[in-house]
């Protein structure tokens, strides 16, 4: 596994934190994502937030959340400023600009993260990379810590047909662009495996490398409903499939195939853990400026900690904590492969002196 992306040990390069929680303190999240804006320029069929988006092919298509409280449409500037400076000063250690929708919509985009930058505040970003110039490519690059391109499919029938919309070029422009200009951020191309395209991962890997990525990530699709969001309601038996195309590529170590996350997939039964500890390293805060527990469950009614228009970030962060995993919580959840570390440690082993 790559140190690019390594949710189980990466946590343990935090061992002040952690120490911290576990003393029942209330240090500042590790990471904050950001959603700067609800818009989205593309329709994935499987995209985990449609419902989130304001304007887009997927806008008010979706089923919601029960409850759901709207994110907002696009972040204030000053607001987005405000945070960047609380962040910093609370000692949040990283910003990933993500969504919801697509960050670089935000018709701020360059001026908000040129200002986290100077602020001194390490940055990634998640994007569609469809609105990528070069102009913006020589920003990120020098900016960003690294740059996540979810390109999903290799040939542009497949990603039309996925995605909504004729931007396969385009994209692959955009990761050129990326690759075409110095900096130093990492470069990611990102593709979701689903039953129809699993067939083409050698192409896909080929695809990403030859427009200049420094990795590619293979993932599984996580499908499920929000009435039962702890459910798979997928047949995941094309995982071996996937596992033994993977066996015939190339071995490479930019190519990045976490064959654990699709076996977990493959053989979701729920989780070994009943505490979810991930809610007190990372958050969320959607354009309004409101603040969520699970990254997973923004909008989510039960999962709203405050509101930045009313509250500074440190006074809302105090009413975070570990939250109880229950039906609400989402099929192979951002923190899971996380969290199973997180359990180990929060949770007291017998003989704990002898090692």
């Amino acid at each position: 596994m790559s140190s690019y992306i390594d949710p189980r040990h990466k946590i343990l390069y935090h061992t002040d934190r952690l120490a911290a929680i576990k003393a029942g303190k209330k240090p500042a999240p590790i990471n904050i994502e950001i959603d700067l804006s609800n818009r989205c320029s593309l329709g994935c069929e499987w995209c985990h937030f449609a419902y989130t988006h304001t304007r887009g092919p997927l806008a008010g298509k979706v089923d919601t959340p029960n409850g759901r409280i709207p994110g907002g449409d696009l972040m204030d500037y000053e607001l987005a400023k405000s945070i960047i400076v609380q962040a910093h000063e609370m000692g949040v250690r990283s910003i990933t600009w993500t969504g919801g929708g697509e960050p670089t919509l935000h018709p701020r985009f360059d001026d908000i993260v040129t200002f986290a930058h100077r602020h001194g505040m390490p940055q990634g970003l998640y994007t569609n990379g469809a609105h990528i110039t070069p102009e913006r490519a020589a920003l990120l690059k020098r900016v960003m810590a690294w740059v996540y391109v979810s390109l999903d499919e290799c040939e542009a029938e497949m990603y039309k047909e996925s995605k909504g919309v004729d931007k396969f070029e385009v994209v692959c422009q955009g990761i050129e662009n990326l690759s075409a200009v110095d900096g130093g951020a990492t470069v990611g191309v990102g593709y979701l495996l689903h039953d129809q395209n699993v067939i083409s991962m050698p192409e896909m890997a080929e695809l990403a490398l030859s427009l200049g990525a420094d990795y590619v990530q293979f993932r599984p699709i996580v499908n499920y409903s929000q009435d039962a969001p702890n459910e798979a309601i997928d047949e995941a038996g094309w995982v071996d499939a996937a596992i033994e195309i993977f066996n015939q590529v190339p071995d490479d170590p930019r190519i990045l195939f976490d064959q654990e996350r699709f076996e977990m997939y493959r053989d979701w039964n729920g989780r070994s853990y009943s505490t979810c500890h991930w809610t007190q390293v990372q958050t969320v805060i959607t354009p309004n400026g409101k603040v969520w527990s699970c990254v997973n469950k923004r909008e989510h009614a039960g999962a709203l900690l405050g509101d930045l228009t009313e509250e500074p970030l440190p006074t809302i962060w105090q009413r975070s904590g570990a939250c109880q995993v229950d039906g609400s919580c989402r099929v192979m959840c951002r923190g899971h492969i996380a969290n199973i570390t997180l359990d180990a440690i929060m949770t007291e082993p017998p003989h704990k002196e002898f090692i």
